[in-house]
């Protein structure tokens, strides 16, 4: 594609009801790529309302490389709720509107076209997951946020944000381009460990491009966590 094509991608969420998002501009997002590390491993993925018998599958996958989203690019709206984030490639940027809704935790199961929320359970430690070696942390009434570029033709989009305090606790917000899930703290998948990892799926492929996470503390306490992505 010619690069006078390329356009600036990002994001403008509602964080309880209708989501609008107006794409505009985030500081070092050009230099967001799908990293060429893969793995291969054994894991078990459940339904997250329980519904459906646990599958134990050999997965192979492409480890994301996460970005953190500096503050100054983050506008919060504790008014209207609106929180905007602004993305900037080295080209001039353009405007769309992209709409989607928030995705309830327990909802009935979903048409074939859309997402299915996992948990993912690692079922062999002997071929542990690539992780990317980025520690990051959350202070008591902030947020910080992320972003992953997404590659096409993958039907699953996992997010692991492990803390390793099952005494703490994060609340976790993933945005796809065409959808919100959330909020998921330490018991979405019936486990207290220290740790949200979920598998966002489908059938018909997740939608690709810019996906942004959204980490917060739920305790009035400083936490440090990990944050890694895969695509398989």
């Amino acid at each position: 594609m010619n690069m006078h094509f390329r356009v600036a991608v990002g994001i403008c969420v509602l964080l309880s009801v209708l989501v609008i998002l107006p794409v505009l501009a985030l500081p070092d997002i050009s230099q967001v790529t799908t990293s060429s590390h893969t793995g291969q491993v054994w894991v078990t993925l459940k339904n997250i309302n329980g519904t459906e018998a646990p599958e134990q599958v050999a997965v192979a996958y492409a480890v994301g490389d996460v970005s953190e989203i500096p503050a100054y690019a983050v506008s919060e709206n504790a008014g209207t709720g609106f929180v905007t984030i602004t993305a900037v490639d080295t080209l001039p940027a353009q405007n769309f509107m992209i709409t989607s809704s928030p995705s309830a935790l327990n909802a009935a199961p979903p048409a074939e076209s859309s997402y299915f929320i996992n948990t993912v359970t690692v079922g062999r430690t002997d071929e542990p997951l690539l992780v990317n070696n980025v520690n990051f942390a959350v202070v008591p009434a902030t947020a910080n946020y992320y972003a992953d570029l997404v590659p096409e033709g993958k039907q699953h989009e996992w997010i692991d944000v492990d803390w390793k305090d099952p005494s703490k606790d994060i609340s976790l917000m993933v945005y796809a381009p065409d959808a919100v899930f959330g909020p998921y703290t330490d018991v979405a998948d019936g486990r207290k460990d220290g740790r949200i990892f979920l598998d966002v799926a489908s059938s018909q492929n997740v939608t690709p491009g810019y996906w942004f996470f959204r980490v917060q503390s739920s305790l009035q306490d400083r936490i440090h966590y990990s944050l890694n992505t895969y695509s398989a």
